[in-house]
């Protein structure tokens, strides 16, 4: 490196061409010096064009500001060939030394502008006449400076950027596995619902048979022949009879509990009767004021339970005439209920949910139509509740098999989804990010929805996720991860719009532009560790020199 440093060393003519000196020669100026052997004068002092080496000119020719080769290949440190096109010129530009910083092409139509182009050449190399009195003082150190400082900067921020990206790959590779696990559980849910689906089935079945057994068995005692009054009343005469025997039963019990509560007054009365009211006992006294105050209470009591004895003796022995009983349908309910109002309040009560219960059977037995849910005019049969809650039980159970068979269908989807190189996004779903941009804040979610919204609060819809793209970014000059977001709202008169993120390797998700690039087609440019996927492969070293790399090929 040091042999090509010193043949670099300024031993031009004013002209700019290099003339051999001794059995030494100067590099041409504006030449890169990995191209020094192509230019080294022969024993005939002479210089061959690089496109076309049948042309042989005079070493002198060589940076005389005058285009001698078809190529240009005789103008690198002038621009004399400048109207030559790059494809054509096999040099792709005045290459500056930029010693303490990192080497670049200039353009050849740049060459003595007058304009000190510090960003590429900063050792001012590139203005060597000093037209029109300018002078470009060499910068590079200064300019080397800040830029490594800016290098460090970079670099920290990719190793950071990296840390992050590996650390949601290690994520996404846990809710993948989180998502093969439910998978595993839902499989699972489903072969039980499966199976009770088909227990559920026998269920009915066998309750439908049953109840078809039951139906034919009435039918063959003859009762097909009646009326529906003329069932409900038979069927009345029993159940009554049945309630006539259970209050007898009942009877008798309030009988012995009577006997037993005689006895217990009896012996709360010789208590009060030989008690010392001069013994100073308080829980003594407050029994015998309890005991007369139930004494008082029982005296209006003991005639209204004789009065219900009474009645409930009548009801016990009461016989009815059922002729007179032909209820109309709409009646039959409120005639049934209407019986609790002769009993005492100890036995309505029991007396309530028996009579519940043969209103259920008659609704069962297909005489009395259900409450709920109203059965249109257009029905007329009545489905017995039991078989109606079999059916609803089976209707429910098919209702969560589908669900778990759908849910299924959603997981399977999700392990084929793409989420980008080693499922990356997996881990960022969902994650959004917003950003000011002019009038308007855009935003964007990861595998959601990309939005644009006004400062009145209005939200316009650019596009929904529709997978990830590979595209050029010309500002940092490589290829870069691009997320599409597609299928948004129409435009007045326009296309529907789309937006597209353009992904650049940081630790951090940001937004740091937005434009609108055609009419209606938004290209946003972001951060996010999960654009590190190749800074991570290729090492962060050779993406931080990048930009030098491409300065100099």
């Amino acid at each position: 490196m040091k042999s090509i440093l010193l043949l670099s060393l300024p031993l031009a003519l004013a002209d700019g061409s290099q003339k051999p000196i001794g059995d030494a020669w100067a590099l041409p100026r504006g030449l890169n010096p990995a191209l020094s052997d192509k230019y080294r004068p022969s024993s005939s002092q002479t210089f061959n064009c690089l496109t076309q080496p049948q042309i042989s000119l005079p070493i002198s020719l060589l940076n005389d500001d005058f285009c001698d080769c078809p190529d240009g290949s005789d103008e690198p440190g002038t621009s004399a060939c400048a109207h030559i096109s790059s494809s054509v010129n096999p040099l792709p530009g005045f290459f500056c030394q930029n010693q303490g910083h990192v080497p670049a092409y200039i353009p050849f139509n740049r060459i003595n502008d007058g304009i000190c182009d510090y960003e590429t050449c900063c050792d001012g190399s590139d203005e060597w006449m000093g037209v029109g009195g300018i002078k470009c003082p060499n910068r590079c150190e200064e300019i080397g400076k800040e830029a490594r400082k800016a290098a460090e900067e970079r670099r920290k921020l990719y190793e950071s950027g990296i840390r992050s990206y590996k650390k949601l790959v290690e994520k996404a590779v846990f809710v993948k596995k989180e998502v093969e696990d439910k998978i595993v559980a839902v499989t699972g849910e489903i072969k039980r619902y499966e199976g009770l689906v088909e227990e559920k089935k026998a269920g009915l079945k066998k309750a439908e048979d049953e109840e078809k057994l039951k139906v034919d068995k009435l039918a063959a005692t003859g009762d097909e022949g009646k009326s529906r009054h003329q069932k409900l009343l038979d069927y009345s005469k029993d159940k009554l009879s049945d309630h006539q025997e259970k209050l007898s039963k009942l009877f008798d019990e309030a009988q012995r509990l009577k006997e037993e509560l005689d006895k217990t007054e009896k012996i709360l009365k010789t208590f009060k009767e030989e008690y010392n009211p001069n013994f100073n006992d308080e829980g003594v006294k407050r029994a015998v004021n309890s005991w007369e105050d139930y004494l008082a209470a029982k005296a209006t009591e003991d005639t209204l339970t004789g009065d219900y004895l009474a009645e409930v003796t009548g009801l016990m022995y009461e016989s009815h005439r059922w002729e007179e009983y032909e209820p109309e349908d709409d009646d039959i309910a409120q005639d049934m209920y209407a019986i609790e109002a002769f009993l005492p309040p100890f036995l309505r009560t029991m007396v309530h949910e028996q009579l519940s219960s043969l209103r259920t059977s008659l609704v069962e037995y297909g005489l009395l139509a259900p409450r709920k849910p109203k059965q249109s005019a257009k029905s007329t049969g009545t489905v017995p509740p039991h078989i109606q809650k079999l059916t609803d039980d089976l209707t429910s159970t098919e209702s969560n098999l589908s669900q778990k068979k759908s849910e299924l269908t959603n997981l399977q989807n999700d392990l084929t989804k793409d989420y980008g190189p080693q499922s990356v996004f997996r881990s960022l779903k969902d994650v959004c990010t917003e950003a000011a941009s002019g009038e308007y804040t855009y935003s964007f979610c990861h595998l959601g929805r990309a939005t644009q919204k006004n400062r009145e609060g209005g939200s316009t819809h650019l596009g929904d996720w529709t997978g990830f793209d590979r595209r050029y970014d010309d500002e940092i000059e490589q290829e870069v991860t691009v997320i599409k977001y597609e299928k948004g709202l129409r435009c007045w008169n326009g296309p529907e719009r789309s937006a597209y993120v353009y992904l650049r390797c940081s630790a951090e998700e940001k937004i740091l532009s937005v434009a609108e690039t055609e009419k209606c087609v938004y290209k946003y440019v972001a951060t996010s560790p999960a654009a590190c996927g190749d800074i991570a492969a290729e090492g962060q070293e050779g993406i931080v020199t990048g930009e030098a790399k491409r300065q100099v090929n």
